[in-house]
């Protein structure tokens, strides 16, 4: 039965970043838990610990002294981590020379903003948090260009680039893709000066920007940037992380690849951001990565040392599993045969001896949470330790900008119109670089993710503390919400009970968590809850992904269909659910009105559970499909849609995982 037609959400998607934004497209709490739930945390960046506060209290609510009520058993709180605005060089050279941190703020919060191409774009609902990530490469290059103030202003490059000259374009960022990066002297003196000196102003506006927007208990704003390093095998290869900082006691100035690889970035930061200032990092989608962000060397090929993996469990503690350039959570036929996996890909596996703009072992989220198991028996810390996040990558300035029927590109101009998203015609810096429509990868991106925490209010220090802590969500760019706890004694139904949050919380461990050693020979149970975002979708089922190591050292993974809805059950052979029969029609884009579910919830016990074993556990949430934004962009020009895409996607969410460490 057709009918319902899922609510226009303002949020739509995006293109690559900086030196990699364009290199894509011109080159192709932790609580721990004992047999006795004793709980035990790790150790927030910098030596301070995060304090973690047990839901299990007497009171589930407190008001702080500014006067914000907080929620012990903590709320759901959507936001974006990867955003781009006029001050990353490449949105500017794009067309986006108007929206700077304070429009995106702006946008974020439910204000109008006018894009490159003349559209006028509003979320559909406001975001509760927020990070504006400039690339830091080129924040120095962008004020020299573009204040009349700066020496270099009138240098030919400069003039190139207020031009929105492509050639320039080539030029500027091809000295970005060296290893190591080196800056143009047309623009930056010879020795580079100019611009690292010209860092300042855009540094304290993006400061300023933040400061302006915090609203403590209604919107969350957090001073951050993105390290843009390439990968050396050029390409588009990106080996980026996204820096995002507690509150406002940061360092004077940004590190970049100008000044080192990613893990000279922690090094930096663990020197410069002290005293009252916290940082943590996200890897980039790993998909772009050309298999370096989980290869167990470090990001230059160079071996591992204990400082440096130590490094990566303090600052890397969440991965970036979504966002416009593709999903990295897992792709069929590269260590899985999950069918599930072939969802929004963007390249195909790699060949014998290749690992650029392709897929490998190591480009995929799920194998890096395998590896990190063999990694902590080898160094006693897990590397790859990381909970999820889902981003844009939006290059417009509009966060969470992530509808399938709204979307109107990521690169300002470079992808502004329907004909280049489908790859009818290519965009300039692919003509620019002699590139056709059948070579751009335009087309098989995607509108972006978004990032979920539980936090017990909107503010700085609780947001930021459920990032540290890993407990987190990330959808494909819905508000479809998902909530995870493991432990030992939970009851058989905890999840029919009324207080379950209250209780898992007390005898367990959430999303992001780590789970010890089991006491007399008992088997962890997961308590599984999920709500659909009423503008999308229903909920087709829930599923359980477990990875481990076995005794003999096997990487092995397990997918598990634990609540189906329509009153459906999982095959107990297969453990898969019968299809419910959700359609989509084609003509006008309504979906069933009689299929899938608001909620689904359950509690499942692991079937083949060894204590011996480390492991671990996350939940994956599907919808029931919907058309994809290439269905609605072929509708709006009236051409038929290219029969390499596919028409529809379900849309998903995923917990960030629970360990169980023996």
């Amino acid at each position: 039965m057709q009918g319902i037609k899922p609510k226009t959400r303002a949020i739509s998607r995006v293109f690559p970043s900086l030196a990699s934004s364009a290199l894509v497209v011109g080159a192709l709490l932790v609580v721990a838990l004992t047999g006795c739930s004793e709980k035990a945390s790790e150790p927030a960046p910098n030596a301070s610990p995060t304090p973690e506060t047990s839901a299990a209290e007497s009171a589930t609510s407190v008001t702080t002294s500014e006067a914000v009520t907080k929620n012990l058993l903590k709320d759901a709180y959507f936001g974006e981590l990867h955003l781009h605005t006029a001050y990353s060089l490449d949105a500017y050279i794009f067309g986006n020379t108007m929206n700077d941190p304070f429009t995106a703020y702006r946008f974020a919060k439910g204000g109008v903003v006018k894009l490159a191409n003349g559209v006028e774009k509003q979320i559909s609902k406001p975001l509760d948090f927020a990070a504006i990530t400039d690339h830091s490469e080129a924040l120095g290059e962008y004020e020299v260009c573009t204040n009349p103030q700066q020496a270099n202003y009138a240098s030919e490059t400069c003039e190139g680039i207020r031009n929105f000259n492509m050639q320039t374009f080539q030029q500027l960022f091809s000295g970005m893709a060296k290893t190591p990066a080196a800056r143009l002297a047309d623009i930056c003196g010879e020795d580079g000066s100019g611009c690292i000196n010209a860092i300042e102003g855009p540094w304290q506006r993006i400061q300023q920007a933040a400061a302006q927007s915090y609203e403590p208990g209604k919107f969350t704003s957090f001073v951050a940037y993105e390290f843009s390093a390439n990968a050396p095998e050029g390409a588009g290869g990106m080996m980026h992380r996204n820096v995002i900082f507690k509150n406002d006691q940061v360092p004077e100035t940004v590190f970049s690849a100008f000044e080192g690889t990613g893990e000279d970035l922690h090094k930096w930061l663990e020197g410069n951001c002290i005293r009252d200032c916290k940082v943590l990092t996200i890897p980039h989608n790993p998909n772009f990565y050309w298999g370096r962000l989980y290869w167990g060397k470090n990001s230059d090929g160079s071996d591992f040392t204990q400082a440096i993996v130590e490094r990566r469990a303090r600052m890397d503690r969440l991965v970036e599993v979504m966002q416009i350039k593709g999903n990295s959570e897992c792709q069929t036929g590269i260590m899985t045969t999950d069918e599930e996996c072939n969802f929004e890909t963007v390249f195909e596996t790699c060949a014998e001896g290749e690992n650029a703009a392709c897929s490998n072992d190591y480009a995929m989220v799920r194998n890096g949470l395998k590896f990190g198991l063999r990694e902590q028996e080898e160094w006693g810390v897990n590397p790859f330790k990381q909970g999820f996040a889902g981003g844009t990558d939006n290059h417009n300035g509009t966060p969470s900008d992530t509808a399938e029927d709204d979307f109107e590109g990521h690169y300002a101009n470079n992808d502004g119109s329907p004909e280049v998203r489908l790859g009818l015609k290519a965009n300039p810096t692919a003509e620019a670089m002699g590139m056709s429509g059948d070579d751009d990868p335009t087309k098989l991106y995607n509108p972006g993710a978004i990032t979920g925490v539980w936090a017990e209010s909107n503010t700085r220090e609780d947001i930021w503390d459920a990032l540290h802590r890993r407990e987190t969500f990330a959808t494909s760019g819905t508000r479809t919400k998902v909530r995870m706890f493991a432990g030992y004694n939970f009851a058989d139904q905890l999840h029919q009970d009324a207080d379950w949050v209250k209780t898992a919380y007390a005898d367990g461990v959430p999303q992001g968590g780590t789970l010890l050693t089991a006491a007399n020979g008992k088997v962890p149970k997961l308590v599984i809850w999920a709500m659909r975002d009423p503008m999308s979708a229903p909920l087709q089922k829930v599923q359980v992904i477990k990875g481990w190591r076995t005794e003999e050292d096997e990487l092995k993974e397990a997918v598990f269909d634990v609540a189906c809805s329509d009153g459906l059950q999982p095959d107990p052979a297969s453990h898969r659910c019968p299809d419910n029969g959700a359609t989509v029609n084609l003509e006008d884009c309504s979906i069933s009105s009689d299929k899938g579910a608001t909620e689904l919830s359950t509690t499942w016990t692991d079937p083949g559970f060894n204590p011996r074993e480390r492991a671990f556990y996350y939940v994956r949430v599907l919808e029931n499909p919907v058309c994809r934004w290439s269905m609605y962009d072929a509708k709006k020009i009236g051409v038929e849609h290219p029969q390499e895409l596919p028409k529809t996607v379900k849309e998903r969410a995923w917990s960030s995982p629970v360990w169980y460490t023996p």
